[in-house]
């Protein structure tokens, strides 16, 4: 098994841009091999759409069958190829299937939130800091040891009770100088009023649909 998946080509950045296709990437890693009806009783969608969406993954080279664990030559048992997949900042068309649609689902996250009001299980958090470039680097360390901390945690946790209930979080963390222009800056002063920075506040997030196409 590669320990990383560098997705680079497009077959692969889309198959891995779908909020389904991620999860049953991380079933797999949880179950260690697994079926359609083994992943749909998981993620509790139907089994013929989670049969989609395995192919898709397995077109795109991320996953493979497993016939070790299978009953018979009928059966098709699912594995994924690597321990991690990951997307390169720089490869060609992630922005418009990976970082757009991350950013619209943190956009409706935060105005789902301010309707209905706060929940202890979900942040979102924008907060203005002052850095060095020192201080910047080790928060930015201390951020990505957070999430493969809680990642090892809760593949371990799965692992030990594969039954329990589980959900699809995700965790979208931005660190960088605000040194980039909001995409909406020229209609600044031109009757509108330019954002305030905000304290970290919790909002209720939102699932995301479910659209049985490759793209």
């Amino acid at each position: 098994m590669l320990e990383t998946f560098r997705v680079q080509d497009p077959a692969a950045l889309r198959a891995i841009a779908h909020p389904l296709r991620q999860r049953i990437l991380v079933e797999l890693a949880v179950l260690g091999h697994a079926r359609a009806a083994d992943l749909a009783q998981a993620t509790g969608e139907p089994a013929n759409s989670v049969s989609f969406h395995l192919r898709v993954l397995a077109k795109a080279g991320m996953i493979v069958e497993a016939p070790e664990h299978a009953r018979d030559r009928r059966d098709r048992v699912w594995k994924n190829v690597a321990e991690s997949y990951a997307v390169e900042p720089g490869t060609p068309d992630a922005v418009r299937h990976v970082v757009r649609p991350a950013l619209a689902w943190a956009e409706e996250t935060f105005r789902r939130g301010s309707a209905t009001g706060a929940r202890d299980d979900r942040i979102l958090a924008l907060s203005t800091l002052v850095l060095t470039a020192e201080q910047a680097a080790t928060m930015s360390r201390e951020l990505a040891e957070l999430l493969e901390r809680w990642t090892a945690r809760s593949l371990e946790e799965g692992r030990a009770a594969p039954q329990e209930r589980r959900e699809t979080y995700q965790a979208l963390a931005v660190l960088a100088p605000r040194d980039l222009p909001p995409a909406d800056d020229a209609r600044v002063g031109e009757g509108t009023t330019a954002p305030r920075p905000t304290a970290p506040r919790r909002a209720e997030s939102t699932s995301e649909s479910e659209s049985e196409s490759e793209s």
